[in-house]
């Protein structure tokens, strides 16, 4: 049979031209890549230089002065903390990670393909047709606005497939008023008038920002791309129009339509949850014992692995929800100084004995649907591997979770087994989170044994692969009876709780329990977490209430100094107990072990 020969022209972020490349080539059958046109950088958008670069502090226009200063400010002061990071993490080896993926970057993965590479200098300028023309693809994949479609009309044996993106947000405010508009395009060969293959509307949201509506508006049409590339490969235009519009029926209507359903105008959640004050006191005050902790840590190769428990991203108001663009900035945080793995990776390297680099990994509970584009397109974007944990009695139904309609949260409904399939073939792994996210203290083994074994099995029957991964929903000591935990460790790999605490590696040592921590959306508090510096205080603070006795309630006024005072005190302690005579002592005077 003849290869049908696809030509991808790039007018987006590198990273972006790759990845469509890849899932081309990998997922439509008889499609090969005869090529790869990529626009320079500095012609891209602003935004589209932000994600290439994976700029967290933001990009401003040349004309700018005053922005542009503050901006190199705000970079230096930005590295400076970086940099005091890396050390107090104990310098480990290779974490100074670039997130950029430049256009040097596409040439070398596409080398490694074998893909002619090209880097177009001007939007319109002459070589780009002279190289499509050499190419003589069957199909050319348009990426971005400003690549020269119009020029390449002349070409008369070539097909071109595009999406455009209205986008109505406000320039000056720079809100979204109606939402953003997509438009899968295509032009047949010898035709001169495209044919709209399907459209659709990403609604407005409440946090919506330039790049999380970047982000989620790529993602989709990257979706509709591929979509329409396996889809034209089998028939005709009208054909394939019916089988893009069967598919965004499954997969992308039950988001997009949740999306539209009323939610509330503002939910309240704290930026922190520990005042200023408290978190410079507990930073300055533990520096001394985290530094040395991690140098040793990174002198013998034992650094922990930290799993982060998180549940939802969306751009809508929810309690426990982080918009897309503050989860891109976190995942790019981390991505700065931690190595993120898969669960299953993780569980190699607590086995094998040694990690070398301090290590997390993302996971994410319940399976909401808005997780379908918002948190897999920052995913993709990042390249993090993450973990989701389903409660398909939830997603079989397709009904809102119980613990948000106790709360009087509506409109959030779970994902859907179309959008698992889907989102199965990237770089993620789905884990059983009970039929029902089912609370599971309850002795009942029968009831125990079908939530906690029976949504292992709806997973593998739908996804036709073994489940291996559990976490129990809530997560709390007091959520797992010793008959639930008996019952998940016979049935899976791992089970996950969610009470905190770190997983040291042991060589050859199997740990089938692995705990969890709070995925704070603060950076600041969401470091300290990662450090267990708020666990040191806490466990301080008991040991200290043992030995003193229980400290009498202060009046309001010296309540803050009670708490500077008594943080120094449970700091001190914690340094002193790392000397062996000390620790001896104390555990004495309290009665433990």
């Amino acid at each position: 049979m003849t290869r049908v020969r696809v030509l991808v022209l790039s007018g987006a972020r590198p990273l972006r031209a790759r990845r469509v490349a890849e899932r081309v080539s990998s997922e439509v059958p008889d499609f090969e890549i005869c090529g790869v046109v990529q626009h320079s950088l500095p012609e891209l958008p602003l935004i589209q230089q932000r994600l290439a670069t994976g700029d967290t502090n933001g990009v401003v226009s040349c004309g700018r002065v005053w922005a542009k200063a503050i901006l190199v400010i705000r970079r230096v002061l930005v590295e400076i903390v970086n940099q005091l990071l890396w050390f107090a993490h104990g310098c480990p080896q290779g974490m100074r990670a670039n997130t950029s993926f430049t256009v040097e970057d596409l040439a070398a993965r596409c080398r490694l393909s074998g893909w002619p590479v090209l880097l177009a200098a001007h939007p319109s300028g002459e070589d780009v047709v002279e190289v499509v023309r050499r190419q003589r693809p069957d199909l050319v994949i348009v990426l971005g606005e400003s690549l020269p479609s119009q020029g390449l009309r002349d070409i008369p044996s070539l097909g071109l497939t595009r999406v455009r993106i209205q986008d109505s947000s406000n320039h000056h405010t720079g809100s979204l008023q109606k939402g953003i508009e997509l438009k899968l395009e295509h032009l047949d060969k010898g035709s001169d008038r495209a044919c709209c293959l399907t459209s659709l509307t990403l609604p407005a949201q409440a946090s919506d920002g330039l790049l999380g509506r970047t982000l989620k508006s790529d993602l989709i049409a990257d979706d509709l791309l591929v979509e329409a590339a396996k889809s034209l490969g089998k028939g005709s235009q009208r054909q394939a129009s019916k089988e893009i519009n069967e598919w965004v029926g499954r997969t992308l209507s039950p988001y997009l339509d949740q999306c539209r359903l009323p939610t509330p105008e503002k939910v309240s959640l704290p930026r922190r949850y520990r005042s200023i004050l408290k978190l410079c006191a507990q930073s300055l005050l533990c520096l001394p014992y985290v530094i040395s902790r991690n140098w040793y840590r990174r002198l013998h190769g034992q650094y922990p692995v930290l799993i982060l428990a998180h549940h939802l991203a969306s751009d809508r108001p929810h309690p426990m929800g982080i918009s897309t663009e503050d989860l891109w900035l976190r995942f790019r945080f981390l991505q700065r100084h931690y190595r993120i793995v898969s669960l299953s990776e993780a569980d190699r390297l607590l086995c094998s004995g040694g990690v070398s680099e301090p290590t997390a990994v993302l996971t994410f509970d319940d399976g909401y649907g808005d997780n379908y584009v918002s948190l897999r397109a920052v995913a993709e974007e990042t390249g993090a591997p993450i973990a989701v944990f389903l409660a398909t009695r939830q997603v079989e139904q397709h009904r809102e979770f119980d613990h948000d309609l106790a709360g009087g949260i509506r409109g959030f409904f779970p994902l859907t087994w179309d959008q698992v399939e889907e989102w199965s073939r990237g770089a993620v792994e789905f884990g059983s989170h009970t039929r029902t996210h089912f609370d599971c203290r309850s002795r009942e083994r029968t009831r125990l044994q079908s939530e906690v074994m029976g949504s292992g099995m709806d997973i593998e029957m739908r996804l036709g692969q073994p489940c291996t991964l559990f976490a129990f929903p809530f997560g709390k000591h007091a959520n797992m009876s010793p008959e639930a935990v008996e019952i998940a460790a016979s049935a899976y790999s791992i089970f996950l709780s969610s009470f905190g605490g770190e997983n040291l590696p042991r060589k050859g040592y199997r740990q089938q329990h692995l705990l969890r921590k709070s995925f704070y959306f603060d950076p600041w508090e969401l470091e300290l977490e990662l450090q267990s510096v708020f666990d040191l205080v806490e466990s301080s603070r008991k040991r200290l209430q043992r030995c003193l006795g229980s400290l009498r309630p202060k009046p309001a006024a010296v309540s803050l100094m009670h708490e500077s005072l008594s943080t120094l005190l449970h700091a001190c302690l914690l340094l002193l107990a790392t000397l062996p005579p000390f620790r001896r002592l104390l555990n004495e005077i309290s009665g433990d072990p």
